[in-house]
This record gives C-alpha cells, sequence and structure tokens, in this order.
C-alpha cells in the first residue's frame, strides 16, 4: 500500500524536477530562516546568527544532494539520460549516413 503513495512523488520527481527543486530550496531557505530567528531572539547578532545556523544546518547543497537521493530515482533519470543521448547519437549516425538503410 505504502507504494500507492510514493509511486506519484517518483513520477513527479522525475518529470516535474524543476518545480521539486524549487520546493526544496524554499523548504530550506525556510528552515534556514527559521533557526537565524531562534538565534536572534536569542539575542545574537543577525550576521552572526545567521553564519551560525548556516554551520547549524550544514551545507545547504549536501543536504539538497542528500534529498535528492532518498528520493530513490536517481537511477530512472540516469536511465532517461543514457536513453536520450543513445537515441540522439543513434539519429546523427542516420542523419550522416554511417548507419546503411539496410
Amino acid at each position: 500500500m505504502r507504494w500507492l503513495y510514493k509511486l506519484p512523488l517518483r513520477f513527479r520527481s522525475v518529470f516535474r524536477k524543476q518545480n521539486v527543486e524549487k520546493e526544496l530550496s524554499d523548504e530550506l531557505r525556510f528552515h534556514l530562516e527559521k533557526l537565524i530567528e531562534e538565534k536572534v531572539a536569542k539575542g545574537m547578532m543577525p550576521e552572526e546568527a545567521r553564519y551560525s545556523a548556516l554551520r547549524e544546518l550544514g551545507g545547504v547543497e549536501q543536504i539538497k544532494e542528500e534529498c535528492r537521493d532518498a528520493r530513490g530515482v536517481s537511477f530512472i533519470e540516469a536511465t532517461l539520460k543514457d536513453v536520450r543521448y543513445g537515441g540522439a547519437a543513434v539519429g546523427v549516425l542516420i542523419a550522416c549516413g554511417c548507419i546503411p538503410g539496410k
């Protein structure tokens, strides 16, 4: 039953990648801002709170990469890229006449 929930999310991650990436960036930005607000409320200067929050949160790009890996669609994405590349290569070979028609 759990796969019924995950399957549409997997397809969304593959075919709506820009939207998913934007949502991921927005969510990480939200968490960073909340962490900064907490630190400022505790008495830190805003700039110092920002650097402290970034250190505490960790590397934003590393977190994004971990989230991408957790989605479990990297195999599908790589396969689609390979198929597109292969199709393009065959198209070029056919166009230049390198593959005989028979």
